[in-house]
């Protein structure tokens, strides 16, 4: 019997039951490398893990420790503080000297520092100081501060001296270029007749006067009720308060007086507060300069007819500024009018056409008045004989006086100098007047007048020398006065556009008319 056939299957099952240890093998054989390089990190890992947790409990222990000495320091440096401040203190009353030169040189670091992290604080703590030891180098070096403060306040005097008459002379500019105004002319007159000049007057309007705002405050409450302004910078609801507050206190104050009279203005530099009451409310004008003439009186009136208009507006105002508006406008048109009454344009305005009507008016009721007294000068001339009648001659006797003879003086021919042929230079060079040789007076009747006159443009010099320096030129047919005689130099005057003047010249250069003076030079004969 043949068993082959079945034999082979069991034959298999082994093998295949020893497929696992036999893969175990191969991959133990294949791994074996990295099975161990993983055991030696493992074990690594672990002693690293160990070594981690001696570290944290050594860090702990040292924290610890730090906590500790971190309390001890704080409790060292306190007690070190105190030290040293009393050390400080003690050396300071001691030896004061040696600590202001120990500290010298660190305080101008500490202000610089201080003054970087902290100016305000700085500020204040020196402050006081600084204020109680400028008063005290006041009292004690107060010509040496005048010496020093001299020139600086010296530069602003005269700048705001300069400043203000540039301001001055701005406003009579204005002035001057302003056309022709009834009302300001009525107010020369008035003027002239309390006895103010017009240039007292004119002094006057051109001070200097700005209107800066215009508040309306409630009374009772000191609400601001409406403002007129330009000035950002102002704070309103602040300035109504402290207006408030002031009039409530000096009412307070002052009333056991008798009759007080409420706050009517506050100065604070040279800015006022204009204050007007009402029954209601009181209007504010914050001015610069001196106020104009009616201008009190201007707010009186705006104060009441304010009331008058708004009474119940104001009287009902629960907060709500809209129902203001027509106060706001009110407001609004007063700035208007008070800037505008201020000061004049700089430019000049043209006339309204209600004084264009009175000037032109006025200028037809003269010429019309004229023509009616030209008219009635006529009438009356014409009339004069009618009414008075012609005058007739009436006899008169009128003693006439009897004609005399008397005797006369007759007018007798005088010699008059004529132009006679003058001797030529030689012939006056070689003469020897003697005081014996004329004795007929005679001769001085023909005796020519002595004339000097320039024949043309010539320079005259400042000493007797052609090297001098020139004075001016003296035109042709200028009469000339001889004043002194330098052979052959003469000093002569003359009257040029700039008044008298006198210069040298020779003699050559100007024509002689007439009998010359015995020390005149002879010009050379060409």
């Amino acid at each position: 019997m043949d068993f082959s056939a079945d034999s082979g299957p069991p034959d298999q099952s082994p093998s295949t039951s020893n497929g696992e240890p036999s893969l175990s093998s191969i991959r133990r054989i294949l791994f074996a490398s990295e099975s161990e390089r993983i055991d030696q990190l493992d074990q690594e890992r672990i002693r690293l893990e160990s070594e981690i947790d001696e570290l944290k409990t050594h860090l702990a222990t040292l924290q610890a420790e730090l906590a500790a000495a971190e309390a001890r320091l704080r409790d060292e440096t306190v007690v070190l503080t105190d030290s040293i401040d009393d050390v400080i203190a003690r050396r300071a009353q001691a030896a004061p000297e040696e600590m202001a030169e120990a500290l010298g040189p660190v305080m101008a670091g500490a202000i610089r520092v201080q003054e970087r992290q902290s100016r305000e604080e700085l500020i204040d703590a020196v402050g006081p100081i600084l204020g109680e030891a400028i008063e005290e180098q006041i009292r004690d070096s107060r010509h040496s501060l005048v010496e020093a403060l001299y020139p600086i306040i010296g530069d602003m005097a005269l700048r705001y001296i300069g400043e203000f008459f540039r301001e001055f002379q701005r406003n009579i500019d204005a002035r001057l270029k302003s056309t022709f105004d009834l009302g300001q002319f009525f107010r020369r007159a008035e003027a002239r007749l309390r006895g103010v000049s017009d240039a007292d007057l004119m002094v006057r309007d051109a001070l200097p006067f700005q209107v800066r705002e215009v508040f309306l405050i409630e009374s009772g409450t000191g609400i601001l009720l409406a403002r007129s302004g330009s000035d950002e910078a102002i704070h309103s609801d602040l300035i109504s308060g402290m207006l408030t507050a002031v009039r409530d206190f000096m009412h307070d104050s002052f009333e056991r007086q008798e009759g007080p009279s409420p706050v009517d203005e506050i100065q604070y530099g040279d800015q006022r507060i204009i204050v007007q009451d009402g029954r209601l409310c009181y209007l504010a004008v914050l001015i610069h300069g001196i106020e104009p003439s009616g201008f009190r009186a201007n707010l009186r009136r705006f104060v009441s007819q304010l009331h008058a208009d708004h009474h119940q507006t104001i009287h009902t105002y629960d907060g709500d500024m809209s129902r203001l508006d027509e106060v706001q406008s009110s407001i609004d048109q007063l700035a208007i009018d008070l800037t505008g009454s201020a000061a004049p344009d700089d430019e000049p305005k043209p006339m309204p056409r209600g004084q264009k009507l009175a000037l032109i008016g006025a200028g037809f009721g003269g010429m019309l008045l004229l023509g009616l007294a030209c008219f009635y000068l006529q009438f009356t001339l014409a009339l004069l004989p009618v009414a008075f009648g012609s005058p007739s001659p009436t006899p008169t006797q009128t003693a006439t006086p009897s004609p005399t003879h008397t005797s006369t003086p007759t007018m007798m021919p005088t010699s008059v100098p004529t132009a006679t042929a003058t001797p030529s230079p030689t012939h006056t060079s070689t003469a020897t007047p003697k005081p014996t040789a004329m004795p007929e007076p005679t001769a001085e009747a023909t005796v020519v007048p002595f004339v000097l006159m320039a024949g043309q443009p010539v320079w005259t010099y400042s000493e007797p020398s052609m090297t001098a320096s020139t004075v001016g030129i003296i035109e042709a047919g200028t009469p000339l006065t001889l004043i002194e005689v330098r052979d052959p130099w003469l000093l002569l005057e003359w009257q040029s556009a700039f008044g008298p003047r006198q210069g040298w010249l020779t003699a050559r250069l100007i024509n002689v008319t007439g009998t010359p003076p015995a020390d005149f030079p002879t010009p050379a004969t060409p």
